[in-house]
Order: C-alpha cells, then sequence, then structure tokens
C-alpha cells in the first residue's frame, strides 16, 4: 500500500513538473506604442525601475528598434506579424483595400474581415499539437475554421449607436420589495428609449428611480438608483442599476447572441429629478467554447465599449468621461489576460492592448506646426503629454501584474504593431486628384487611405489599356510634385507603380492598387471627395481653433476617424522613425541581451522556435534568437 502510495505521488509530481517545464508563450500586443516614445520614458525615469519595461530591459532582451511593414496600421501590421509575411504574401495590403474583380461601387474590403492568404502562428501551433488561445485578436472572429483558436474572444463589433437619454419623474410608481420605483420618462413627451442592439434587434429600456437603502452597505446614506430595465416589470429582475459617478455594465441575450454594453449617469439634479444617462454603443460578444465564456466572464465581467471618439469631438462626451472609457477598457483586457491564463491549459496565449493606440491618436501633440500647440496659453502641449504619460505608466504597471501572474516557465513576448506620427495636416487625396484633373467624381479612379499610406486605383472600364500608362505617368508625376508650403520638400515620401511595390513586400496581384503612396511626417491622408473642403487642412479636433474655417471643412473634421484627422496617426513606411514598434522579452527560452533593431516579421518564426514548433507555412525571415 506504502508502494502504491509513493508511485502515485511520484506520478503527480513528474506531472506537475512537466507542466511547468513546458514552453509557453504569453504574446501581448501593446497597440500603437512607438519604440522612441518608450525609450524617453525608460531614460528620464517617466517608467519606474521596477516596471515591466525596466524590468525585462535588465533581466530579458529587448529590441533597439522593429521596423514595421511598409503599411504600419493596425489590421495589416498584425497580421503580418501574425505570419511571418509581408502585405505582398497575405493580401493584407491596408487597414482598407480592394479586389480588382469587384464592382467598382462596392464596398471597400476590410483588413478585419477579409480572408488571410497566410497561416498565422496560431494555426502553425494548432496544426503542430498546441494549445491556442486568443483574446481580441486579428484575424480571430469564427468566420472559418482557419480563423478561430482552441479558446477565443474575438475582438467585440460595435453592432449599434450609442445614445443619450434625458430623463424626468413620470405620474406613476410602484413598491418592489420594500423599495418604492418611480418610473421615469424621456423629457418632451419622447418616445419610449430603444436600444438598437443590431440592424435587426431593437430593445426598449425602461427607467425606474429608487434608492439602496435596502441594501444593508448603503443603509446610513442611500444613493438614489436609476434602474434600468428591458420589460415593463422590474419585479422580475433587471438589466441594470446605475448611481451617479459610475459606470455599469448591460447584457441582452438572444437565443444564439449576446450584446454587451455599458452606461452612465452623465448628469443629474436631485432637486429636480432629471437625469440624462448616456449609454456607450452596444456590441455582439462571441467567445469559444462556451465554458470558457463562462469562466472568462465571471472573473472580468462584460465588454464595457469602446471610448466614443466622435462624440468626443463633438463636445456631447467630455473629456473626462472618454478617459473614463479608455479606462474602463484598459482594465477589461488586463482582467481578460489573468483569467485567461487561469481559465484554461494553453500553449499559445495572445492578449491584447488598444489603450495608447486610442490615447495618442487625441492626445500626440509634439510638433509645433500642429494647431493645438499653443493653445491654452501653451499648456495644452504639456497637458496632452502628462495624459499620454500617465497610459503608458498604466500599461506598464498592468503589464508587471500579468507578469507576476504568469505560470511557472512563461516566456512573455511584448510587441508593437506601429508607433505614432504627430500630424499637423491632413491631405484629402481626391480633392487634390480633382484639381489635377483626375476625375473620382467621375469614377476613374478611387484612393483608400490607411492612416499616412493610401492606394490608388484605377478603374479599367474608364481608363482603356492603351492608355493606362500615360494615365499612371502623369497621375504620378502630379502626385510627386505637390509640396510642402513650409520646407518645400515633396508631400510624399513614396509614390510607387506595382513593380515598384514589389521592393517595399506591398504588391499583392489581387488586392494592391495601380498606385501606392505614403506620406512624409506630419501628413495623414482622407480618401473623402468633399469638393467645399480644401485639399490641405490644418487638423485638429478643437473647432475653437478653426474659426475662419467653412462649414464644410469643420463637418470634416468633426467626423474624421481617427486615422484620419487624428492628432496622431499611423500607416507608414518602415523606415519612418515615429512608427517604428517595439518588441520586449523575458522567460527561461529568451537570451538576456539588447537586440539589434529586428523586422516585425522575425516575431513569429521566433515564436515558432520557443514552442519547438515549425513556423508558420509562409514565413521567410529568420527566428531572433
Amino acid at each position: 500500500m506504502a508502494r502504491l502510495l509513493f508511485l502515485f505521488l511520484l506520478f503527480l509530481q513528474t506531472t506537475v513538473v512537466a507542466q511547468s517545464n513546458k514552453p509557453r508563450v504569453l504574446l501581448i500586443s501593446i497597440d500603437g506604442l512607438p519604440d522612441y516614445l518608450l525609450d524617453r520614458y525608460l531614460d528620464q525615469g517617466i517608467l519606474p525601475p521596477n516596471g515591466a519595461f525596466a524590468t525585462i530591459r535588465k533581466k530579458g532582451a529587448y529590441a533597439q528598434t522593429v521596423y514595421p511593414i511598409n503599411v504600419a496600421s493596425t489590421g495589416p501590421s498584425h497580421i503580418s506579424i501574425f505570419t511571418g509575411a509581408s502585405p505582398a504574401q497575405t493580401g493584407i495590403v491596408g487597414n482598407s483595400f480592394r479586389h480588382i474583380e469587384q464592382g467598382w461601387n462596392t464596398p471597400s474590403l476590410s483588413a478585419f474581415r477579409q480572408p488571410i492568404a497566410a497561416e498565422t502562428i496560431f494555426q502553425a501551433a494548432m496544426r503542430q499539437g498546441k494549445k491556442v488561445m486568443a483574446l481580441g485578436g486579428v484575424g480571430i472572429d469564427n468566420s472559418s475554421v482557419s480563423r478561430m483558436t482552441d479558446y477565443f474572444l474575438k475582438y467585440p463589433e460595435k453592432t449599434g449607436p450609442s445614445i443619450f437619454i434625458d430623463l424626468k419623474p413620470g405620474d406613476s410608481g410602484f413598491l418592489v420589495k420594500e423599495a418604492f420605483y418611480k418610473k421615469m420618462e424621456p423629457v418632451n413627451a419622447q418616445p419610449i428609449p430603444i436600444l438598437q442592439l443590431s440592424g435587426q434587434l431593437q430593445v426598449p429600456l425602461y427607467f425606474y428611480l429608487t434608492d439602496s437603502a435596502h441594501n444593508e452597505a448603503n443603509i446610513l446614506r442611500p444613493l438614489k438608483q436609476l434602474i434600468v430595465d428591458t420589460d415593463t416589470d422590474p419585479s422580475n429582475g433587471h438589466a441594470a442599476a446605475l448611481v451617479p459617478d459610475t459606470w455599469t455594465t448591460l447584457q441582452y441575450h438572444t437565443k444564439d447572441k449576446m450584446y454587451s454594453t455599458s452606461l452612465r449617469i452623465l448628469q443629474h439634479d436631485e432637486r429636480n429629478n432629471f437625469y440624462r444617462v448616456f449609454i456607450n454603443a452596444p456590441a455582439e460578444l462571441v467567445l469559444y467554447p462556451e465554458s470558457f465564456q463562462q469562466q472568462l466572464q465571471q472573473s472580468c465581467g462584460c465588454w464595457p465599449g469602446e471610448p466614443e471618439n466622435l462624440k468626443q469631438t463633438a463636445g456631447l462626451v467630455s473629456e473626462a468621461t472618454w478617459l473614463e472609457q479608455v479606462d474602463q477598457l484598459a482594465l477589461y483586457f488586463r482582467n481578460c489576460i489573468l483569467a485567461g491564463m487561469q481559465a484554461a491549459d494553453w500553449d499559445l496565449l495572445f492578449g491584447y492592448f488598444s489603450t495608447l493606440d486610442d490615447v495618442q491618436h487625441r492626445y500626440t501633440l509634439t510638433n509645433p506646426r500642429q494647431l493645438d500647440y499653443y493653445a491654452e496659453n501653451g499648456k495644452r502641449k504639456q497637458r496632452y503629454a502628462s495624459i499620454v504619460e500617465k497610459y503608458v505608466q498604466l500599461i506598464d504597471r498592468y503589464l508587471m501584474e500579468i507578469m507576476q501572474a504568469a505560470p511557472p516557465g512563461t516566456n512573455i513576448l511584448l510587441f508593437s504593431d506601429h508607433g505614432m506620427i504627430p500630424i499637423h495636416s491632413t491631405l484629402l487625396l481626391s480633392n487634390y486628384l480633382e484639381k489635377q484633373n483626375f476625375y473620382v467624381s467621375r469614377g476613374e479612379l478611387k484612393a483608400i487611405s490607411s492612416g499616412n499610406s493610401a492606394h490608388i486605383y484605377l478603374n479599367r472600364e474608364k481608363i482603356p489599356e492603351a492608355q493606362r500608362n500615360l494615365y499612371l505617368e502623369q497621375l504620378t508625376r502630379q502626385l510627386k510634385a505637390l509640396t510642402d508650403s513650409v520646407t518645400g520638400q515633396p508631400i510624399f515620401e513614396l509614390v510607387a507603380n506595382q513593380q515598384e511595390q514589389q521592393q517595399y513586400g506591398l504588391y499583392h496581384p489581387a488586392y494592391s492598387g495601380d498606385l501606392f503612396v505614403s506620406c512624409k511626417s506630419g501628413y495623414s491622408l482622407s480618401d473623402r471627395l468633399l469638393p467645399e473642403v480644401p485639399y490641405l487642412v490644418n487638423n485638429t479636433f478643437d473647432l475653437n481653433l478653426l474659426a475662419d474655417a467653412n462649414q464644410a471643412t469643420r463637418e470634416f473634421l468633426l467626423k474624421g476617424t481617427m486615422n484620419e484627422t487624428g492628432r496622431g496617426v499611423h500607416g507608414n513606411l518602415a523606415k519612418l522613425r515615429e512608427g517604428q514598434s517595439i518588441f520586449y522579452a523575458i522567460g527561461p527560452a529568451i537570451p538576456a541581451t539588447e537586440l539589434s533593431p529586428i523586422s516585425a516579421l522575425q516575431i513569429a518564426p521566433s515564436i515558432a522556435r520557443i514552442l519547438g514548433i515549425q513556423p508558420p507555412m509562409q514565413a521567410k525571415e529568420k527566428s531572433i534568437w
């Protein structure tokens, strides 16, 4: 009996040792973190010596810089990092692009939904018997077998708009479990508020004002609460309970789908019982398998939604509220990674933080030519710099917490997909083309931009083959002739035909434009055709700085996307310093060293080497080690 017990304990010990010794890789993307910025924060002591990045610098490996792909935007960059293959191989040649056979007036294709023409490190690992978890990975969306992992959280996509609801007391009320519920109604006799969860699914919302005295924790100082329900009977439970100055989440389940959003009281006047409620844009949640979904949600709660950029620009959401949304989302990503590490047995786990990308798009203010640079009596640039610093410090702290909680023997690899370039001007490329007699409005050609780069496609039906070469030559000449009014230098760093695109790893026969253009630092691109807007616009989100601009220009800036009219933008060529990214790594398989500059395409082969597997099939670069 004693011998059997001894053998059983020996078996358990051997199993535990084997589990702790197996190679694991925790791969985390810190979207948009520039290498130059991280270097500065470490060198100047803005990041603590016991934080994640400083610790890895002392005990692990880090690259002097990382050269991203030559259209360094979130979609194509992540896909190339995951595959070890250039856009020429993956077919993901921008955040948005076209297929040469698609109808001229059909919508552009998206890097976030388009099939990938190369194997990812996730597929390669699963093919070779490894367990893979992806929490918010680009290209992991459950749309096909090749876009799934053993465990995953699809990055939630918005399915409906955010809304504001103004409420006042109604005429009725009733008791629910000894608490009085006062019915709240929309002001100005508006109809019942509707939460649009998708194009087909609209959910009515009912509001009741009560207090939390029946909660023993609040008995001495009852807090007024807004109860939110999706039916007219709160006695059977409610969807959410709101108190001032606090966010809460709301989930809605159908037979086969799950949606999530977050809510906050933005304004309240207790004397008059007036409340303004903000509900963030809802999103569909997709997790797999169901048991993993339950574990993850119990540990990290519901998806809170993304920061509302357009509403902050329009002044409908305050800066403080927007930053609260950033905080919520960063905490959610942190909690997902911590929960994911404990929820299942895995060999490769991918986690994601969008935080620094979100913040830098709005708060990158380092170029004296930016309109905001001298705003607030010159104090805005310092204030914005402190906001960016705060969030780099936050991510550094969260990463340290993750490193400390990682299972023994975990190799942790941190990377960013691109940097962030300070922008003083947006070039409306379609407007410029029209001015030079290349008519987007007549369907001759079309530009599709990704930050400060764009593909330009010719319409084969409008431009006959016999005229095409001459048309391209004239178009190229006009693009190269566009110069900066201050420096006199060309605005475009690169204007490349399809043959020239091959040297940059950008030419794919089905998806690349007839021309590819990429701007110098300081410029972003918009592909919108807006005849009443000048083709060059000094960009800002503060319309008070644009007193002389016409209404069309103001509307353009109000509705601009973050990678179009943001104060910081990406999508650059690899050589542009501000657009270069980071690579930091620590773990038992990682030699402690400072690495020479590396290519982003080396990351997937390096993961494969640590896991002891073959790299993705289209990866051509060597492992870092």
